[in-house]
């Protein structure tokens, strides 16, 4: 992997956060829970749309965008798909329903498609990544900076939430391998004004602010590390597993740029200190002095400083081009927890 972005130097593979037992910030009500019991809510009506006794109406793939419109919110769906019935549900308490029907199935069947919920929630993100880390949850690869998972439990529904969206999707079908492979191919997105989202990197980077940093603290429960805030500069922030990499981008650099600045990346990894001190006692190793820990970088590699303080079971790694300032930062007890 480039400098740009680094890789810890303790090699084992980091703990993930700690899994809590806790109730499921979801949908009080599933899709699953919904299309098992073939109810299909009341839904608010509007001009065209074919409505029948259940309250579920057809639609059509601009119906549901003057339906997006008009509520002033996004409406997820799988896409358009050739000879099927769009059936939208839309609840008193604001969740939408867009449900697939094969040619020939009446609105407000009873048997269960393929079904996406789309849930206003203003936490979406932060709830629905603190779930898929939980116990008994399973992530699923998903780009563009979205976290997505399912239930072991019910592996049918698929969860998914993007950062600065107010909304969470839940991809339902009867065939588990089909909710996880729409979501993993970026196939759920959303029609209507409000579905645009912050901007994204070709790597799911996403352009943060210190508020989004301090949630994601509290989301993973421990600490996330920078250099401190900086005027002109956007905070770059992308996550692989447990790992949260922070970029620093100068003005006029796109997010996912492959260019090097400076990054601040923390490891969750047990016994963090006692690792990182054995490893600047190597040969090869240069130790930097640091309140309050121990940090050192390699002699072959003077760009990347390892940082770990006592007590804490996670590694920092501080790299900029400019191998100078990398130790300046720690030296200076410049990398700190978010505030």
């Amino acid at each position: 992997m480039s400098d740009s972005h680094p890789e810890p130097v303790v090699r084992r593979t980091p703990a993930r956060p700690g899994r809590r037992r806790q109730g499921r910030a979801l949908a009080a009500v599933g899709l699953a829970a919904v299309v098992a019991a073939g109810v299909w809510l009341a839904v608010r009506h509007h001009g065209g749309t074919a409505r029948n006794a259940t309250g579920a109406v057809a639609v059509s793939a601009q119906g549901l965008r003057t339906i997006a419109n008009a509520l002033r919110q996004p409406i997820y769906w799988a896409g358009p798909r050739p000879g099927m019935t769009y059936e939208l549900t839309h609840t008193t308490d604001g969740r939408i329903y867009v449900r697939y029907l094969p040619h020939g199935v009446p609105v407000g069947a009873s048997t269960p498609y393929l079904t996406v919920g789309t849930y206003p929630d203003r936490n979406a993100f932060g709830g629905t990544s603190k779930v898929a880390h939980a116990r008994g949850s399973v992530l699923v690869p998903v780009g563009g900076g979205a976290v997505a998972f399912y239930s072991t439990g019910h592996p049918t529904s698929v969860y998914l939430a993007w950062p600065g969206v107010s909304y969470q999707v839940e991809v339902y079908s009867p065939s588990a391998g089909q909710a996880r492979q729409l979501v993993r191919q970026g196939l759920i997105r959303a029609v209507g004004p409000a579905a645009v989202a912050r901007p994204v990197g070709p790597n799911g980077a996403v352009a943060a602010t210190v508020a989004d940093l301090t949630r994601l603290e509290r989301t993973l429960g421990r600490k996330v590390y920078w250099a401190g805030s900086e005027a002109g500069v956007t905070y770059e922030l992308s996550r692989s597993g447990g790992r949260v990499y922070l970029r620093y981008l100068p003005a006029g650099a796109a997010l996912g740029s492959s260019a090097p600045y400076l990054t601040v990346a923390t490891y969750p990894y047990k016994g963090a200190y006692q690792a990182t001190s054995a490893t600047a006692s190597e040969p090869g190793s240069v130790r930097v002095a640091v309140p309050g820990g121990v940090a050192f970088y390699a002699r072959t590699r003077p760009t990347n400083v390892y940082v770990a303080f006592k007590g804490i079971d996670e590694q920092v790694e501080v790299f900029d081009p400019s191998p100078g300032r990398a130790r300046a930062l720690v030296a200076a007890g410049k990398i700190t927890p978010v505030p």
